[in-house]
């Protein structure tokens, strides 16, 4: 998600100014950094969740004890521990039931408090993820909702996994793309075939993708906002960046991956 912040993730904020940025999935915080100097330039919050963030969270708050917040825990446990939604950069567990139930908390939380849902950012909605689910804990998938796995590489030419080498190969993977509950985006697209709440949603299809769910609510009340968003969402454009992707992708597993 980190390429897409100078460009798309970073203006809209300062369009929207937001008080609470909600980021699942930190990893090593290159991208919680951002937020928090952002946070602390706007007065905003940033609650990070992350069960195994790989910095110094300790020194991290003691640097912006009003800006930063850590969750150490997986995202469906600790989202309820959080009063307030404005932002939410969605980029942790890359899996259909992981996203879906995601998504559906977080509107569950907001009716429950009677606030707006926020504007979501949501990672890995193209290639590899789109499709295939990816599991970072496979025993933490209920067993209905867990695709048959395997620790192989995947191809964006192939469904099934590949033997040997491939894009991520040492990661548990779906054995094969597509079909029912399998994806980032097919997550997406299930949560708003369900939901009563109306979006717009824009699919950036670069650098694995980057979607944004923008309620109807927001996009009517900000229309500045909604122009931030809209600008991305011309098909000539995302025709574009879809084959820039295709080709940084032959690249990168052209080099190992």
């Amino acid at each position: 998600m980190l390429a897409f912040w100078p460009d798309v993730i970073h203006p809209i904020l300062g369009v929207l100014e937001p008080h609470e940025i909600v980021e699942i999935g930190s990893e090593s915080g290159k991208m919680t950094a951002r937020l928090i100097e952002f946070a602390r330039t706007n007065g905003a919050r940033v609650h990070a969740i992350d069960p195994h963030p790989r910095f110094d969270v300790d020194a991290w708050k003691r640097n912006a004890p009003d800006a930063f917040d850590m969750h150490r825990l997986p995202s469906l446990v600790a989202l309820p521990a959080i009063e307030a939604f404005d932002v939410v950069l969605l980029d942790g567990d890359h899996n259909w039931f992981t996203v879906l139930h995601e998504l559906q908390l977080i509107e569950q939380l907001c009716r429950d408090a009677c606030r707006p849902l926020p504007l979501t950012f949501l990672h890995d909605v193209a290639w590899p993820y789109a499709r295939r689910d990816l599991y970072y804990d496979p025993s933490s998938i209920p067993d209905e909702f867990r695709q048959p796995w395997a620790r192989q590489g995947i191809s964006p030419t192939a469904s099934e996994l590949v033997p040997a080498g491939g894009f991520n190969p040492k990661l548990c993977h779906a054995k094969h793309e597509g079909g029912p509950r399998n994806g980032v985006l097919t997550a997406v697209e299930d949560y708003l075939e369900a939901t009563d709440q109306k979006f717009e949603f824009v699919r950036i299809p670069a650098v694995f993708g980057l979607g944004i769910l923008m309620p109807r609510t927001l996009a009517q009340a900000r229309p500045d906002v909604a122009d931030k968003v809209r600008a991305w969402a011309r098909p000539e454009i995302a025709a574009f960046l879809d084959r820039l992707e295709m080709a940084r992708i032959t690249m990168l597993l052209q080099l190992g991956g």
